[in-house]
């Protein structure tokens, strides 16, 4: 943004390909790791070799995982295809395959990506199929049922981490979230993949730091700008919190006396999982949902909008204030002691008002 002309700047976050139904389109690379193996936000090629016999979980055991490895990388290998495979139809036609293989968070990012993109092109073209590694399963038999994969993507080295959904008997798995890890980000191991994972209660505490719910809204008040609320129980110096306060930081400089800028984010975690760690910790796949406030100060007549803001917001200038949503999911890593951690995280523009 100049300093005497009030042309705003969009934030920088990550962007992703898109498919013509509004999904998110990567290349996924087959790898064979066992559940137990580190898993780190890129160059994970080097664990292709570590897996050694998986057996399937002996029946009797009701606390070991649900399915065995085979027909959980199945189902992890159909959801991730599907997700990626181009539909034939209009945008109603999008909306419903979206609706078949994505639920809870995944399809609420899904569905905003799909409200911006174009318009749907018909193809019957099908996707390559995918072998995503199957990193944990819930433990028991009981229902939730959960399996966390991850892919890579070749192009940018990218590690993703997604989780399946099975909430009762009659209800298929769905993809609940996906989230890309920051590179050089480590998922610590989750156990065997055969003894299974317990998913625990995302608002409470059960042996760790403190309860992911907490983190998350600690996290969240950490991010307020343009008063952070300081926290010593999450770290906030990961590549995601550091380029929001960057991107902040600059548009505030820009604005100079012509705006006022102010960003909140909320956590939202209606849908989150969460996972139990094999040291005792927990893994935690939630959504936030970051709101900019920027108020037209009396001294400047107008500001006038980036191309991104007035697409969304269907104005090309604003007189008085300019309001922007986006939808950030999110990885965090609560241990049994000490700080957590975000490990990934992206972040879509998915809306915006203007005066």
């Amino acid at each position: 943004m100049s300093d005497r002309c009030a042309h705003l700047t969009p934030s920088g976050g990550p962007r992703h390909r898109q498919t013509p139904g509004g999904m998110t389109t990567r290349r996924l690379l087959a790898t064979g790791l066992a559940g137990a193996l580190l898993l780190t936000g890129c160059g994970a090629q080097d664990a292709q070799d570590a897996l050694v016999g998986i057996k399937a979980a002996p029946p009797e055991r009701t606390e070991s995982a649900p399915l065995d490895p085979e027909g959980a990388a199945a189902i992890a290998a159909r959801l991730v295809a599907a997700a990626e495979a181009p539909v034939d139809g209009d945008a109603k036609a999008a909306a419903k395959a979206r609706a078949q293989v994505l639920a809870g968070d995944a399809l609420t990012v899904a569905n905003a990506q799909a409200a911006r993109a174009p318009k749907a092109v018909a193809t019957t073209e099908l996707a390559a199929p995918k072998a995503p590694t199957v990193v944990a399963q819930s433990a028991g038999r009981a229902w939730p049922r959960a399996i966390l994969a991850a892919t890579l993507e070749e192009d940018t080295n990218t590690q993703f981490l997604h989780v399946l959904m099975s909430r009762k008997p009659e209800e298929p798995f769905r993809i609940t979230a996906s989230v890309p890890m920051f590179g050089g980000a480590e998922l610590p191991a989750l156990g065997d993949s055969t003894n299974g994972a317990p998913l625990l209660d995302t608002a409470t505490k059960e042996g760790l730091a403190l309860a992911p719910a907490a983190a998350v809204a600690a996290y969240a008040a950490a991010l307020a700008h343009p008063k952070p609320k300081a926290t010593e129980a999450v770290a906030v110096d990961d590549p995601f919190a550091t380029g929001l306060r960057t991107t902040a930081a600059a548009q505030t400089k820009a604005l100079g006396k012509l705006g006022t800028l102010t960003q909140v984010h909320a956590p939202l975690l209606e849908n989150a999982v969460t996972f139990r760690l094999a040291d005792g910790g927990a893994v935690t796949f939630g959504l936030l949902r970051r709101t900019d406030t920027i108020a037209v100060k009396p001294t400047a007549k107008e500001l006038v909008l980036p191309a991104e803001y007035a697409k969304v917001t269907g104005k090309k200038k604003v007189t008085k204030t300019l309001t922007l949503q986006n939808l950030q999911p999110f990885v965090m890593v609560v241990p049994p002691t000490g700080k957590a951690e975000v490990i990934g995280a992206t972040e879509l523009l998915v809306s915006g008002k203007g005066q």
